[in-house]
């Protein structure tokens, strides 16, 4: 299983389509979050807290991206970063 596929899976995460590439979702995610970490995974792009804790991972789609991010607890950091990141790129989601 992928590393989006587990975290769609999980409670804590819910999901976006987005009508732009992953290529520009990155670049509005390092606008509007500095300082995460990031690493390439074999579905996209995992990006991280300072201390590990996953935010969101980035991954390219027929049409565009997806946007798999944290939603849960809402006391975390991650969380708090994840929120933001998704509405800044709110604006290119496609609607289902």
């Amino acid at each position: 299983m992928t590393p989006l596929e587990q975290a769609l899976e999980r409670p804590e995460f819910g999901s976006i389509e987005l009508g732009i590439d992953a290529e520009e979702t990155d670049d509005h995610i390092e606008e509007t979050i500095k300082g995460l970490a990031t690493s390439e995974a074999e579905e996209g792009v995992l990006y991280r807290t300072r201390d590990g804790m996953l935010v969101a991972i980035v991954s390219p789609s027929d049409d565009g991206a997806t946007l798999a991010y944290r939603t849960a607890p809402p006391s975390e950091s991650a969380t708090r970063k994840a929120s933001k990141l998704l509405e800044a790129l709110r604006p290119y989601a496609v609607e289902e």
